[in-house]
């Protein structure tokens, strides 16, 4: 009989370390959770920073650009330019079609003259080679 109560008491010594060891396990449980809640709320709070800061830098590097998207004239064909000053700069006059055939005969001419002319080497330039073919 003695060995059943040694048994009995055995078994309940280990239940009681069962249960302490259950007691514990469950208070790290509890920990970890509440821990995993903290994380969320830091994560949600370093993004909400993270956002603002963005702007903040986006703001910042705004001041003396051009924004990265152009607005499309609604002039479409309009090239003038205004200052700040409200002076106004049209540019310089756009060639009409009489000037640019014009341009285009003039240059066609000297094409012509220079593929009818033969370059002819200057008499110096004879006589240096002379030279340095008799040093």
């Amino acid at each position: 009989m003695e060995s059943i109560e040694e048994n009995g008491k055995a078994m309940t010594k280990n239940y009681k370390g069962l249960e302490t060891q259950f007691a514990q396990m469950s208070q790290q449980v509890t920990q970890m959770s509440q821990q995993v809640t903290q994380m969320g709320q830091q994560q949600r709070t370093t993004d909400f920073q993270l956002g603002q800061l963005a702007t903040m830098v986006g703001n910042m590097q705004n001041k003396g650009k051009f924004p990265s998207t152009t607005e499309p004239n609604p002039e479409e064909h309009c090239k003038a330019i205004q200052l700040r000053s409200g002076t106004k700069y049209q540019g310089p006059p756009l060639p009409s079609e009489d000037n640019v055939e014009e341009k285009t005969t003039e240059i066609e001419q000297e094409k012509e003259i220079e593929e009818d002319e033969e370059i002819e080497p200057c008499q110096e330039d004879e006589e240096e080679k002379g030279l340095m073919k008799n040093a």
